[in-house]
């Protein structure tokens, strides 16, 4: 029998829709040439109420991103494993793990990983990334994109949105599904 080709999907913008991450380039714009930021870091909340932000902006990824059923398909061929890596802190972890169930999600992944340690998230990937010795890794923020493209054999795999659609990347698609369709063409039975 084959290995089993590993993947990585991250959760908010890939496995669940998220209306929020058309507006990732337009804040990561400003903080770069308003702001003057260099480098990719990004925001840490700390207090109850920037927490209380943070849930209400992510409790608008309520359902599953098209290919989420594909990835329950998937799964249960027994050729493919999921790990979900994802950048949201432990504060998310109890609304993450009930979308996963409430959607039928949770038992197509080998692994569940959530940022409990706060760490920067594409840190936080790309360490999971190379622990888990992912072939792919599927993200839909472009500048973790380019920060984890190269850092070891992964190949990263970028779902656009309808506002960064026009960066060029030689691995894009426009969802979840057609990503995970590109997987199964590269690795037939």
């Amino acid at each position: 029998m084959k290995r089993k080709i590993k993947i990585g999907l991250d959760f908010d913008g890939v496995v669940a829709y998220n209306p929020f991450r058309v507006i990732r380039y337009p804040v990561a714009w400003f903080k770069k040439k308003v702001l003057k930021k260099k480098g990719l870091s990004f925001f840490i909340p700390k207090t109850w109420w920037q927490k209380g932000v943070w849930m209400i902006i992510h409790g608008v990824s309520i359902f599953p991103a098209p290919g989420s059923a594909r990835v329950i398909e998937m799964s249960r061929s027994g050729r493919f494993e999921f790990h979900l890596i994802t950048g949201r802190l432990g504060f998310l972890g109890r609304q993450t793990e009930g979308w996963l169930e409430e959607y039928g999600l949770r038992k197509s992944f080998a692994s569940i990983n959530i940022n409990t340690d706060c760490h920067q998230p594409h840190l936080f990937k790309e360490k999971l990334m190379k622990n888990l010795k992912l072939d792919y890794y599927i993200e839909d923020n472009l500048d973790v994109v380019e920060y984890i493209k190269n850092k070891g054999k992964t190949k990263v795999l970028w779902v656009y949105n309808i506002v960064d659609r026009g960066w060029k990347y030689e691995n894009k698609f426009p969802s979840l599904k057609s990503a995970l369709e590109y997987v199964e063409k590269n690795h037939p039975v």
